[in-house]
């Protein structure tokens, strides 16, 4: 968790598994988004770090490997699902260590 100089609070997700079987990939993508939602709507986010009341919240999510055409599709349409709860989401390819 961290505080951006536009003052929204981050969450990162690190995600290190490649994409060879998809389908259980997004849901276990799907999972972690979850959490972190959770984490957020039940206050534990707040009772844990007060500084982050009234701030908005990103999740960004850092891949370790690209994801395929069927991974962005979900990640656009969960974007969408995100900004209606009020949360934002981005996502980037750790160019270090990505696609190996």
């Amino acid at each position: 968790m961290s505080v951006d100089d536009a003052n929204n609070v981050n969450l990162v997700i690190s995600d290190q598994l490649d994409w060879s079987a998809t389908k259980e990939r997004l849901l276990l993508l799907q999972e972690k988004l979850n959490t972190c939602c959770k984490y957020v709507e039940n206050r534990q986010l707040y009772d844990e770090y007060p500084r982050t009341r009234d701030r908005r919240t990103m999740i960004n999510i850092v891949f370790f490997h690209r994801p395929v055409a069927e991974g962005e599709q979900f990640l656009q349409r969960v974007t969408s699902v995100l900004e209606q709860e009020g949360f934002s989401l981005c996502w980037s390819v750790n160019q270090d260590e990505g696609d190996r």
